[in-house]
């Protein structure tokens, strides 16, 4: 079977201080594409999005009241592969024995945004399939 996979459509990284690191990033060239906040039950969750060229990093702070994180609880998270048919994407998975972890949701983002789900890699990493709408 042919891969249903058609490029990267983002890396991950989950961000201790998003402010520091949008300017890191923006230090070495990227540019902010997209700024989102959506509310949690446990708070804020503030995304950005920077490119470079056709590189795409989603960075994003999760809302931590009162608790600590240590430092191998940032950086990258996960790697969003580019797909053309989410639910074909999700079936090919399936069948591989991959369960689905997260998802299929909507996230808005872009234009008309994504559909999306994820799967957990083999070190910890989640590794998230994206259909652009």
């Amino acid at each position: 079977m042919a891969s249903l996979i058609s490029g990267l459509a983002h890396i991950g990284l989950r961000s201790a201080d998003i402010e520091r690191a949008t300017r890191f990033y923006h230090s070495l060239g990227f540019t902010t594409q997209q700024s989102l906040t959506s509310d949690s039950p446990q708070g804020c969750i503030e995304v950005r999005f920077l490119a470079l060229g056709e590189l795409v990093l989603e960075l994003y702070q999760l809302p931590w009241p009162g608790k600590q994180r240590d430092a191998a609880s940032f950086g990258i998270d996960h790697v969003a592969l580019r797909v053309n048919d989410l639910a074909a994407s999700q079936q090919w998975v399936e069948q591989l024995g991959y369960p689905v972890i997260e998802g299929p949701t909507h996230q808005p983002s872009g234009r008309n945004g994504v559909r999306y789900f994820m799967i957990a890699g083999p070190d910890g990493e989640r590794v998230e399939f994206s259909q652009p709408l």
